[in-house]
């Protein structure tokens, strides 16, 4: 017992000695790997034309509640990077502008055929920030402002980037922070971006939720201010774009993408209780469809709205993950009869 004992202490002095002489060098490597400067990232991509070739798809002239399916095209490229399109925005000469989960932007001019799209042209990319880490340049939803400006919301690392949107190359402007942002999921953030007729920016998360099951959102008014919201969701799916119909009312794109199944919806949320001070929104299911129709349907990721002829036009995209096994779709539908308030 007393060799054994003798043993254990000359064992201790030994690792008393040892841990200092492991564990310091290994504070410091970690210390480094926290501190040191980033790598230097590839400046964006430029400005750049692309082809694509656009395949109709059926269930044209198919209604959903008050939706009609106007046009439907797959769209393809041998650009690689072309796809992962999130989010979309109407702009003022008439394009479609996206951004993708590669941190670029991407926009196209639908051509239509007696009001219906029947092709796209002008197909034209570049990056929104430097090519570098995924967790910075993860682009998920956008909208353009009357003032010619661009603002992104970014996803992994939570903010709103704001460029100026004037002419290609945007240009960074700004970057917006929110601490109660920070909390939500990594990949799971800021999916949802809608611009108020005030100026007003109203920011949902994909995945994180009340414990009631609404989702969590942000409202940051013009000047800055910022106030937590939150939105109904459909059970089993998530929001992933939206657009004002009216001064109270906004579109909602949903998803469900689960490795399972695939479905897709849209609703009408009355923001009237929550734009008087309320923490919640109303919503009421416009549309719902999947994989058996009657509507084409992938990762539905991006929704805008446009006003024509009198004509309410909504347009639908989907990313594809860049994957071979998912479709990038455009979809055109009419709001052929407007909900009532």
């Amino acid at each position: 017992m007393g060799l054994a004992m003798a043993g254990r202490k000359n064992w201790l002095k030994r690792a008393q000695w040892l841990l200092p002489a492991v564990l310091i060098p290994l504070a410091a490597t970690v210390l480094w790997q926290e501190l040191r400067p980033p790598a230097p990232a590839s400046p964006p991509t430029p400005v750049h034309g692309i082809s694509i070739t656009a395949r109709p798809l059926d269930g044209i002239g198919r209604q959903i509640g008050p939706l009609r399916l106007t046009g439907a095209l797959a769209l393809s490229s041998d650009d690689a990077g072309f796809g992962g399109l999130s989010g979309l925005a109407a702009a003022a000469d008439g394009r479609l502008v996206a951004v993708t989960d590669a941190g670029q932007w991407f926009s196209l001019r639908p051509v239509l055929a007696d009001g219906r799209l029947a092709a796209v042209a002008d197909a034209r990319m570049a990056g929104l920030v430097a090519a570098g880490d995924k967790s910075d340049s993860d682009a998920e939803a956008v909208v353009l402002t009357p003032d010619g400006r661009m603002i992104v919301s970014m996803e992994q690392r939570h903010r709103l980037l704001v460029l100026n949107a004037q002419t290609p190359p945007f240009a960074a402007q700004s970057q917006m922070f929110r601490t109660a942002a920070a909390a939500w999921p990594s990949n799971g953030g800021g999916e949802a971006l809608a611009r108020l007729p005030d100026g007003s920016l109203l920011w949902l998360s994909e995945y994180a939720r009340r414990d009631d099951g609404l989702a969590i959102g942000l409202l940051i008014a013009p000047d800055g201010a910022t106030r937590s919201i939150a939105v109904p969701v459909p059970a089993g799916f998530s929001p992933t774009d939206a657009a004002m119909l009216d001064g109270q009312r906004l579109l909602l794109l949903f998803r469900k993408f689960n490795g399972v199944s695939v479905a897709a919806a849209i609703g009408l949320v009355d923001l009237g209780t929550m734009l008087a001070g309320g923490d919640a929104a109303s919503l009421r299911l416009l549309a719902q469809w999947d994989q058996s129709g009657p509507w084409p349907v992938d990762n539905m990721e991006g929704l805008t709205l446009v006003r024509d002829d009198e004509k309410t036009i909504i347009y639908l995209v989907s990313d594809n993950n860049f994957s071979a096994a998912q479709r990038t779709i455009l979809l055109q539908l009419e709001l052929v009869s407007p909900p009532s308030p």
